[in-house]
C-alpha cells in the first residue's frame, strides 16, 4: 500500500464517521454533565467538578497503557481493530448509566456513582479512540493528506456532539408543567442518554468495519515484549520527543481552555445572557456552522502557510472573538438581554470564534501525526498508539480540568442551586463573566505561545519520510 497516495473518499468518510461517538461523549461532558448533576440532582458544583477531575486522573494511567499495548498487539486483525471492536458495547453501556442514576441513591453515594461511571466511560472511550486515532498515520504519510483525514474526523465529531446538543435543546430538555426550565428537565436527560448510546454503537461499528479491510491484517513481525520496568522506561524515552512535548503542552492549555468554554456556556447562556429556548437552538446551529467553516478554512490556510503558523494564527483570532461579547457587555457596548440584536450579534461572534478554534485543533492533531516519523527516525520504532494516547489524554483534560475550573468559578461566584434565570444577583453574574474572561485569557495565551515553538515543518517531514522509505528499501534488498 502506497502511504503517500490519496485515500478513497469512502475511507475518509467511514473513518471520520467513527468520531461521532467521541463527539457525543465530548459534548455531553462539556456542556450538560455538570449542569445535570449540579442543578438537576443537587450536587455541589465544585465537588462534582472535583469528582470528574479525579476520574480524569485515574484515566491518566489507562491512556498510555492502551496506546502501548495496542502498539504491541499482534493479531490477524492487526494492532488496532481488536481494541476498537471490544470497546464499543462497554462505551455505550457506561454512557447510559451515567445519565440514569438510581432515584433512591443517597446524595453521598451519588458522588461515588458519578466517579465510577465517568471513569468507566473514559476508560472504554480510551480503548476505542486511542487505536482509532493511531490509524491516521497508518493510512497516509502525506503531509497534506493527514490534515484531510483529520478534518473529516473533526467534522463528524462535532456533528455528533452538536446533533445531540440540538436534540437536547429542541426535543429532550424542553419546558413542561413539572419542569418550567427546560435545562432542568430530568426526564429529558434519560432520553438524551439512550439516544447517545445508539449513535455511539452505529458510528464506531461503521468506522471499524470501513478501515478493517484496508489495515486490519497480521503484522509482518511480532512485537518485542519487555519486562514491566523496561516497558515504562521505554514509554518515557519515546514520549520525551521534543516536538511531541511542545505539541502536548500547547494542546493541554488549548483543550482545557475549550473545556472551560463549553462547560460554562450553558450556565452563561441560561443566567448571564438569559437566552430563551430558541436561543439555545440557535447556539447549537451556530457551532456547526463554525465547524463547517473551519473544514474549508483549514484547507485554505494549509496551502498558504505551515501548519504551526496557521494553528497559532487561528488560536489568536479565536480568543479575540470569544472574549469580545463579554468585554463589550462590561463596557455597556453590547445589546441588553432580550434585545432583538442580542442573538444574531452574539452568535455571529461565536461562529467566528468557533471556526478558528476548530481549525487550530485540526491542525494540531495533524501535527501530532507528523511527530510519528520524527520519533521513528530517532528511535527506530513507530509508536502511533503511545503518541496518540498522550494526545488523547490532554484532549480529555478539556473535560476534567475544564469542568473543575468551571465548577470552581461557579462556586466562587455563589450561583445558587436550581437558580431561576433573571433572578440571579448582578454581582454573581459579574463574577461569572470575569472568571470566564481570566481563565480563557490565560489558558489560550499560553497555548499559542507554546505552539509557536513546534519544530517540524513541511520540508522536515517530507525529507524524513523519504529517508525512512530509503532505509527500509535498503533493508529489504539486503535481506
Amino acid at each position: 500500500m502506497n502511504l503517500a497516495a490519496k485515500l478513497p473518499l469512502r475511507v475518509k468518510l467511514g473513518n471520520g464517521f467513527g468520531s461521532v461517538a467521541y463527539g457525543v461523549k465530548d459534548n455531553g461532558f462539556a456542556t450538560l454533565l455538570l449542569l445535570f448533576y449540579n442543578q438537576v440532582l443537587g450536587l455541589d458544583a465544585g465537588t462534582a467538578g472535583f469528582i470528574l477531575l479525579i476520574a480524569l486522573l485515574l484515566d491518566a494511567v489507562i491512556d498510555p497503557l492502551v496506546g502501548y499495548w495496542s502498539d504491541k498487539t499482534h493479531s490477524r486483525w492487526g494492532k488496532r481493530h481488536p481494541w476498537m471492536y471490544a470497546a464499543i458495547l462497554p462505551m455505550a453501556a457506561s454512557w447510559i448509566m451515567l445519565w440514569h442514576p438510581p432515584e433512591t441513591l443517597p446524595q453521598e453515594s451519588l458522588y461515588l456513582y458519578l466517579l465510577l461511571f465517568a471513569f468507566l466511560l473514559r476508560a472504554a472511550v480510551s480503548c476505542y479512540e486511542v487505536p482509532a486515532l493511531s490509524i491516521v498515520p497508518a493510512l497516509s504519510a502525506d503531509y497534506d493528506e493527514r490534515t484531510e483525514i483529520t478534518r473529516w474526523r473533526f467534522l463528524f465529531g462535532w456533528a455528533g456532539g452538536l446533533l445531540m446538543l440540538l436534540l437536547a435543546f429542541a426535543v429532550f430538555l424542553v419546558p413542561s408543567a413539572e419542569y418550567p426550565v427546560g435545562q432542568l428537565n430530568k426526564d429529558g436527560y434519560e432520553l438524551y442518554g439512550w439516544t447517545g448510546a445508539i449513535l455511539m454503537i452505529i458510528a464506531t461499528t461503521t468506522a471499524a468495519l470501513t478501515t478493517h479491510r484496508r489495515i486490519a491484517k497480521l503484522p509482518d513481525t511480532a512485537p518485542t515484549h519487555l519486562p514491566l520496568g523496561e516497558t515504562f522506561r521505554q514509554i518515557g524515552r519515546t514520549l520525551s520527543n521534543r516536538a511531541y512535548l511542545i505539541l502536548i503542552l500547547a494542546s493541554l492549555f488549548a483543550f482545557v481552555s475549550q473545556g472551560v468554554a463549553f462547560s460554562i456556556t450553558t450556565y452563561m447562556l441560561t443566567y448571564f445572557w438569559e437566552m430563551p429556548q430558541e436561543g439555545f437552538l440557535a447556539y447549537s446551529l451556530t457551532l456547526f456552522v463554525g465547524v463547517i467553516g473551519s473544514f474549508f478554512l483549514v484547507g485554505l490556510l494549509q496551502s498558504r502557510m505551515e501548519k504551526r503558523t496557521a494553528a497559532v494564527l487561528c488560536g489568536i483570532v479565536s480568543l479575540i472573538f470569544t472574549l469580545l461579547p463579554y468585554l463589550l457587555r462590561f463596557a455597556d457596548l453590547f445589546p441588553g438581554n432580550g434585545s432583538p440584536l442580542l442573538i444574531p450579534l452574539l452568535f455571529t461572534l461565536v461562529t467566528i470564534s468557533n471556526s478558528f478554534a476548530v481549525c487550530s485543533a485540526m491542525l494540531g492533531q495533524s501535527m501530532a501525526a507528523d511527530v510519528i516519523e520524527d520519533s521513528e527516525a530517532r528511535t527506530g520504532e513507530r509508536a502511533e498508539g503511545l503518541f496518540f494516547s498522550g494526545y488523547f489524554f490532554v484532549q480529555k483534560c478539556s473535560h476534567g480540568f475544564g469542568i473543575f475550573i468551571t465548577g470552581t468559578i461557579i462556586s466562587l461566584a455563589g450561583l445558587p442551586q436550581k437558580a431561576v434565570p433573571g433572578e440571579v444577583a448582578q454581582p454573581v453574574l459579574q463574577t461569572l463573566g470575569i472568571g470566564y474572561i481570566v481563565a480563557l485569557g490565560i489558558l489560550a495565551t499560553a497555548s499559542v505561545s507554546i505552539m509557536s515553538r513546534f519544530p517540524i515543518n513541511r520540508a522536515d517531514h517530507e525529507a524524513r519520510v523519504r529517508q525512512l522509505r530509503d532505509e527500509k528499501t535498503v533493508e529489504a534488498v539486503g535481506g
